[in-house]
């Protein structure tokens, strides 16, 4: 599990990242590994939980819910309809 978020309003000067991944433990088989804080920061990191692949899995999912409900997508996941009019091929010049 590796899940990378991006929440981003100019106009509020809001450039917010969290990343959910999933990394071995060395006192249990997975934990669950949170970082969270401004693009192009370090952020801050916090271990969320640990144990089995699929008590993590559910501690991620909680969390990636939450993150949702708050504002948070996938980059260039919230570019609407815009990006295929950028590439539509209007320079239609000889092909090299």
């Amino acid at each position: 599990m590796d899940i990378y978020l991006e929440k981003v309003d100019p106009e509020a000067n809001c450039f917010r990242f969290y990343n959910i991944r999933s990394e071995p433990d060395l006192f249990a088989e997975r934990a669950l590994v949170v970082q969270w804080g401004r693009i192009g920061r370090a952020g801050q990191v916090r271990i969320r939980g640990s144990g089995s692949i699929e008590e993590v899995g559910r501690i991620g999912a909680k969390i990636l819910k939450l993150r949702l409900s708050h504002g948070y997508s996938e980059p260039g996941q919230d570019q609407g309809e815009g990006a295929p009019a950028a590439s539509s091929g209007a320079d239609s010049g000889p092909s090299a």
